[in-house]
């Protein structure tokens, strides 16, 4: 798994992540979450490119939206399949602010 962060023009802070979020790769996973929104007053988490999300990336967002909640950061996902699947599948998929859904072309046309 790897993280990048950037910072949008009107303030929005960017961290994008792409691999596999897993036990091993959660902890890092959820330190770039929490130092991004440290950053800015609007924090977009790309998961675009994450090709696995398990249990443990579960728990990791739910700690990063909860730190974002306190610091009063609006949080919200751009998820690969993957990811708003397995929301979706354990009933997290309304607890998150999720956006621009990007399914592969053939799962669109199902």
């Amino acid at each position: 798994m790897t993280t990048s962060a950037t910072t949008t023009l009107d303030n929005t802070h960017v961290c994008t992540v792409c691999g596999e979020i897993d036990v091993l790769t959660a902890p890092t996973f959820q330190q770039a979450l929490c130092d991004s929104v440290d950053i800015a007053e609007s924090t977009r988490v790309d998961m675009r490119a994450v090709t696995f999300f398990g249990v443990a990336g579960i728990r990791a967002l739910l700690a990063a939206r909860d730190f974002a909640d306190r610091r009063h950061c609006a949080i919200y996902i751009q998820g690969s399949y993957c990811v708003t699947r397995i929301l979706e599948a354990v009933g997290l998929a309304a607890e998150f602010d999720i956006r621009e859904e990007c399914q592969p072309a053939d799962a669109r046309q199902r």
